[in-house]
């Protein structure tokens, strides 16, 4: 069944906080919790598109979903931070108290609806929908040593008033409570939990990152270029301070409730791809050393092949699967739209190498290690040695983010830029 949340005892030594036990009876709610409107009342930027799809999905299967007498209070579901179609968690109420909370997390095409029945959840709605006055902290990914060092929690942290007596005076205290998600544990093939929990369709279908799917490089691009995750992570990373350092940096895309993880360093200073079918992208730096070339390697090329596109085609569409290399000199990005009829061998990977190698080692002993010699000696690469079908490099505008696709012209043309329409 699901991994078990990080516990609320972690959080009073993590925060050295004492909170006061004050649950109230009564539900304060100016709507009817059954009603198939949604008006937010989270203190924090939800993703409302994801919640009311999923209240689409939930009252068109009421009756198989729901438990009981219990009904969902959607006006103050939390996406905990999640704006990419994902994840969120709802209070659910019987006899007027938060008796449980529904988990609903999204894998591909399909949703599945989760009942949670932490007590420090409970405990958190009951007080978030009882306080009438509450302020934001935070909502951020959550780690700790205590908890194994766990990167795919979220924390979401609330200020809530609470009167010194029951008739609500000015007397009072302010008092801070937190909520933290973990993923579920991963789902079978069908993406059902052990086999058991049942699925329904997300409206529109497609990869958690973008349901809508589109399979044309540049239209998923143009959507990416849109997040403002992913706008972060290229920010963070495209920065002069990042391109001198002594090793490179980097992000993995997930699909879950956590899009980015940080990419761990190899024992040469490379970013090392994390273990895992979840993980169909990722992001890094190439250095400003001396004869690094600021461009795709074959490891990155066969990364992205044989981890980002073979995850892309398992867990969601190949189309979802891209790598990108941020240098100082430019940036890019590596997109398939094949038919995943490919193959790379260790054999197929060792020639890469020797004529990657020779080929730049030439211009830079030639002292023609130029930018636009870089980018045509590449796109030749693709073309003429990787030789795969649907394999594309795109540059991505530092400024703008938009993106060209780059294709080989011939030795006596420069590289052909075909820009993505806008």
């Amino acid at each position: 069944m699901m991994r078990k949340l990080i516990s609320w005892l972690s959080f009073m030594m993590a925060f050295s906080l004492v909170l006061l036990s004050c649950v109230h009876d009564e539900i304060y709610t100016s709507s009817d919790p059954a009603s198939k409107e949604y008006h937010s009342k989270s203190v924090f930027r939800e993703d409302e598109k994801y919640i009311k799809n999923v209240m689409q999905i939930y009252f068109e299967h009421e009756a198989e979903i729901k438990k009981g007498n219990a009904v969902p209070l959607w006006d103050y579901a939390m996406t905990m931070g999640n704006f990419d179609e994902s994840f969120l968690i709802v209070p659910v109420t019987e006899g007027g108290k938060v008796t449980a909370c529904l988990q609903v997390p999204r894998n591909g095409d399909h949703v599945r609806f989760l009942e949670d029945r932490d007590s420090e959840h409970i405990k958190f709605f009951q007080r978030y929908i009882t306080s009438k006055e509450r302020e934001a902290v935070k909502s951020e990914p959550y780690s700790s040593v205590e908890n194994k060092g766990i990167t795919e929690c979220q924390i979401s942290a609330v200020s809530m008033w609470y009167p010194a007596d029951e008739y609500g005076s000015n007397a009072g205290y302010w008092e801070t409570n937190y909520i933290v998600t973990c993923p579920p544990e991963p789902t079978d093939g069908d993406g059902n939990e052990g086999g058991e929990q049942p699925t329904y369709p997300y409206p529109g279908g497609g990869g958690s990152t973008s349901p809508q799917n589109p399979k044309n490089p540049c239209e998923k691009m143009k959507a990416q270029n849109q997040n403002q995750g992913f706008k972060d992570k290229v920010a963070a990373l495209d920065k002069p301070e990042m391109f001198n350092k002594s090793t490179e940096t980097g992000y993995s895309a997930a699909y879950g409730t956590v899009p980015y993880e940080s990419l761990a360093n190899s024992s040469n200073g490379n970013v090392r791809f994390p273990e895992g079918n979840k993980y169909f992208g990722y992001m890094h730096t190439h250095l400003n050393m001396e004869g690094v070339v600021k461009i795709f390697s074959p490891y990155d090329v066969a990364t992205f092949l044989t981890s980002c596109v073979a995850n892309a085609k398992l867990k969601g569409n190949m189309t979802d699967a891209y790598a990108m290399v941020i240098t100082s000199e430019g940036n890019y990005i590596l997109k398939y739209s094949g038919d995943g009829n490919f193959a790379v061998t260790v054999g197929q990977l060792e020639n890469w190498k020797t004529w990657y190698g020779k080929q730049y080692g030439e211009l830079f002993e030639n002292k023609q290690l130029t930018q636009p010699n870089v980018e045509k000696l590449f796109t030749k690469f693709l073309q003429e040695v990787v030789n795969i079908n649907g394999l594309e490099v795109y540059q991505s505008d530092k400024a703008t983010g938009s993106t060209s696709k780059l294709q080989y012209n011939g030795a006596d043309n420069p590289v052909q830029s075909i820009p993505c329409p806008q």
